[in-house]
C-alpha cells in the first residue's frame, strides 16, 4: 500500500532538484512531501485526478497505456530524477495512463496547483523542467523513428542500451525486466520480442535468467541497436 512518510530527507539531494540553488530547493521544499510505493503497486490509474506531480526519488516507475482491447504500451521507464503526472499544465483534469513501481520506490509529491504556481514564480524550476520535458521529446522522437524504421531486433538493443544508460545501480550490465516488460516497451509482440531475445543471446550478446538480462557484449549490442 502507499505510504506517506515524514522523512528527514534534503531536496537538494533528490536527482532532479540537485542542481538548484539553496534558496529556491528551501521553498519548493514547503510543498513537497515523500511516498514510498511497493512494488507492482499502481500510483495513479486512468481516469485519476490530476491532483499531484511527481519526481523519482529512489526506485523504478512504469508508465502505460491500455487499449479498449487489452494491448499494453509502456511510454517509458522512470529513474531517480525523472518527473511524471505533470500534464495538469497542458489543462487535463484527468489521468490517460497507468504509473506503477516497478521497484520499491520513493517519491516527491507536489499539488498540481502549486507545481504550476511555482513555475511560474520559480524560473529555475521553470527552466529544469523545460530541459527533462525536451530531453523526454527527444527520446520519444528516437523511439518513434526506430519503430517506423528499424527491426524488432534493432529496437530491442537500442531499448536495451537507452536502460542500460538510465539505471544506477552499481552493476549496469544487469537489467531487472521480463520479456512483457520489454515487448511493451518496443511495441511488438511478448512472443516476438522473447525469440529476439533468444538470438541476441545465441550470438553471445546477452545472457537471459531470472528475470534479469545481462549485457555480455557492449559493442556488439550497440551495433545491433544500428541495425548491425
Amino acid at each position: 500500500m502507499r505510504r506517506s512518510v515524514q522523512l528527514s530527507l534534503s531536496l537538494k539531494e533528490a536527482p532532479f532538484f540537485s542542481n538548484l540553488s539553496a534558496p529556491v530547493v528551501a521553498r519548493i521544499e514547503s510543498f513537497v512531501h515523500h511516498r514510498q510505493y511497493d512494488v507492482r503497486q499502481i500510483i495513479f490509474f486512468p481516469d485519476d485526478p490530476c491532483d499531484f506531480v511527481y519526481w523519482v526519488r529512489e526506485g523504478r516507475v512504469r508508465v502505460t497505456r491500455v487499449s479498449g482491447d487489452g494491448r499494453e504500451l509502456s511510454f517509458r521507464h522512470l529513474f531517480p530524477g525523472d518527473i511524471l503526472g505533470e500534464e495538469c499544465l497542458a489543462g487535463r483534469s484527468r489521468r490517460d495512463d497507468y504509473a506503477e513501481a516497478l521497484a520499491p520506490s520513493l517519491l516527491c509529491l507536489m499539488r498540481s496547483d502549486d507545481y504550476a504556481r511555482l513555475m511560474g514564480e520559480e524560473v529555475e524550476l521553470a527552466r529544469a523542467v523545460a530541459r527533462s520535458l525536451s530531453v523526454r521529446v527527444m527520446e520519444v522522437e528516437q523511439v518513434l523513428a526506430e519503430t517506423v524504421f528499424n527491426t524488432v531486433r534493432s529496437r530491442v538493443a537500442a531499448a536495451l542500451t537507452r536502460l542500460q544508460r538510465r539505471i544506477g545501480e552499481a552493476d549496469q550490465s544487469v537489467l531487472r525486466i521480463t520479456h512483457q516488460e520489454m515487448a511493451n516497451l518496443v511495441g511488438a509482440r511478448r512472443e516476438t520480442t522473447t525469440a529476439t531475445l533468444h538470438e541476441l543471446q545465441k550470438a553471445g550478446i546477452v545472457k537471459i535468467a531470472n528475470r534479469r538480462i545481462t549485457i555480455q557484449n557492449q559493442a556488439a549490442l550497440e551495433d545491433a541497436a544500428h541495425g548491425g
